[in-house]
C-alpha cells in the first residue's frame, strides 16, 4: 500500500472533503510538504487523527485498518458527496467491509448503492395447489384438466435514485402480465412474458411527516384484506408515532386489465389508523367511487361501482397477536367481508430465527369488495374458509412461508377445495 501521505491525498478528492483550508495540528507535517493541504483538511473534516504524539508519520505506510478508519468517516459524512464521490465510497465501504465490521460499522446500507442510486429487490419460489384438479387456468383462461398443483417463481428489482433532500424516484423492474403488473412464472412456462417496469413513482417528503406519491405506486388497503397491489394516482399521506393519514386518488393498476385509461375507474380512498391503548391499533378506511364505473365480465365488480367502508383492529401484547377486519360495499346486497384470527411469535424476514404462527376465519360474500392481496387466494368473492400459516426466517433475509385453507365452503355450503401454498422470499 503505498505510504501515508499519498493516500491521504487521494482521500482528498476520493472522499469528498470541501472543507476550507485550516490549520494544520501535525507537528511532522509543514506548509513545505506535498500533501500539507491535503492532510490539513482531511484533519479539519474529522477524518483523521493522527497519532496520540501530536505527529502524522507521513513516511509510513498505512494500514488497512487506517484506512477503514478513514473509509468510515467518509461515509458519516456522505451527504456531502457528489455521485461520482459517492460511488468510490461504495467501493471503498465493499473493499474494507472486514475490517468496517470490525470497527462496528455497518456498510450493508452503502453497498447496494451506484452513486446516488440504492438498489434492493426481492425474489420467490412458490409451490401452490388444491385439494382436487380442475382449479388451474391457462392463458386462454381455459380449465386445465388433472392439474392440481404448481410451481412458479418471481424476481424484482427496485431502483431508488436520490434527486435531493426531498425527493426519491423509484423504479421496480420485474416480469409483466398483460396488464403491466409483477406475475409470477411457472417452471417450464416457455410461452413469451414481458420484462418491464411495475412501479414508476416519484415521493416528495414535506418536512418529516409529510409525503406526497405520484405515478405506479404499492397500494395497500386497510389491513390488507381488500387490496395490497399496484395502484395508478396520487398519494398523500401524514405519518406520525400515533397517527397515520392518507388520501388517494387513482385507479386499480390490476383490475384494468383491457381497459385504457378512459374507461378503468376512479377512485378515492380515504384511510386513517392511529393507536387507541399502547397496544391496539384502529383503522378505518372510505372509497368513494368516483365515476362509478363497472368492470363487466369480472367478479370484481363491487369494488369499481360502489362506496366501500370498513374498519380493522389490531391488538399485539408480548408475542401475541389477536386482529380482524370488516368491509363493506354499500351499494350491494350481500356485499361484506371480514375476517378475525389469533397469532403467536415475531417473524421477521430480516432476522433469522424469529418465527410466527397465525390462524384465521374468513366470510366474504357474494359482492365482497375483496380484490388482490395474499388473502384473495383462493377465492375472493362467495367464500368462507379457515386459514393457517405458519413462517420461519431461515436466514437473515430469507423467510419461509406456508398458507393452509380448509373447510372451504361458498356461501351457499358447497364444498369448496382446500388450498396450500407454500414459498420461500428472498430480499436484497
Amino acid at each position: 500500500m503505498k505510504k501515508r501521505l499519498a493516500a491521504v491525498f487521494a482521500a482528498t478528492a476520493v472522499l469528498g472533503v470541501t472543507t476550507a483550508f485550516a490549520a494544520n495540528p501535525f507537528s511532522d507535517v509543514t506548509p513545505q510538504d506535498w500533501a500539507y493541504q491535503s492532510v490539513s483538511q482531511l484533519a479539519a473534516a474529522g477524518i483523521i487523527n493522527g497519532y496520540p504524539d501530536g505527529t502524522f508519520k507521513g513516511q509510513n505506510n498505512i494500514t488497512r485498518f487506517e484506512m477503514a478508519q478513514m473509509v468510515a468517516k467518509a461515509m458519516a459524512n456522505e451527504s456531502r458527496a457528489n455521485a461520482e464521490q459517492q460511488a468510490m465510497i461504495n467501493r471503498l465501504a465493499d473493499e474494507f467491509s472486514t475490517e468496517l465490521n470490525n470497527l462496528g460499522v455497518r456498510v450493508s446500507n452503502l453497498e447496494n448503492k451506484i452513486g446516488n442510486v440504492k438498489v434492493t429487490g426481492d425474489a420467490r419460489l412458490r409451490y401452490r395447489g388444491y385439494e382436487k384438479d380442475g382449479q388451474f387456468k391457462n392463458t386462454a383462461g381455459q380449465v386445465v384438466a388433472g392439474k392440481k398443483s404448481m410451481f412458479d417463481y418471481r424476481a424484482r428489482v427496485n431502483f431508488a435514485a436520490t434527486v435531493n433532500d426531498n425527493t426519491t424516484v423509484n423504479v421496480r423492474v420485474a416480469t409483466l402480465n398483460n396488464n403491466g403488473t409483477s406475475t409470477m412464472t411457472e417452471f417450464g412456462d416457455a410461452t413469451a412474458s414481458s420484462l418491464g417496469f411495475d412501479r414508476v413513482n416519484v415521493v416528495h417528503n414535506f418536512g418529516k411527516n409529510t409525503s406526497l406519491t405520484v405515478g405506479r405506486y404499492g397500494e395497500f388497503i386497510g389491513a390488507g384484506l381488500m387490496l395490497d397491489d399496484a395502484f395508478d394516482g396520487a398519494k398523500l399521506a401524514y405519518t406520525n408515532d400515533k397517527v397515520n393519514l392518507s388520501a388517494s386518488y387513482g385507479s386499480l393498476s390490476y383490475a384494468g386489465e383491457g381497459y385504457d385509461a378512459d374507461t378503468n375507474a376512479k377512485m378515492t380512498i380515504l384511510q386513517a389508523s392511529g393507536k387507541v391503548l399502547p397496544s391496539t391499533t384502529l383503522g378505518a378506511i372510505y372509497i368513494l367511487d368516483n365515476d362509478k364505473k363497472q368492470f363487466t365480465g369480472t367478479e370484481k365488480a363491487p369494488f369499481t361501482s360502489s362506496d366501500v367502508y370498513g374498519f380493522n383492529l389490531n391488538t399485539k401484547v408480548g408475542k401475541t397477536w389477536v386482529g380482524g377486519e370488516y368491509v363493506n360495499a354499500k351499494d350491494y346486497d350481500n356485499g361484506t367481508a371480514w375476517v378475525a384470527g389469533i397469532g403467536y411469535g415475531t417473524y421477521n424476514q430480516a432476522k433469522q430465527g424469529t418465527w410466527g404462527l397465525k390462524a384465521q376465519y374468513f366470510d366474504e360474500d357474494v359482492n365482497a369488495p375483496v380484490y388482490s392481496s395474499t388473502w384473495a387466494q383462493p377465492k375472493s368473492q362467495n367464500y368462507k374458509a379457515w386459514a393457517v400459516t405458519a413462517q420461519y426466517a431461515l436466514f437473515d433475509n430469507v423467510g419461509l412461508s406456508a398458507f393452509y385453507f380448509f373447510n372451504g365452503e361458498d356461501q351457499k355450503g358447497n364444498d369448496v377445495p382446500d388450498f396450500y401454498r407454500a414459498q420461500v422470499d428472498f430480499k436484497f
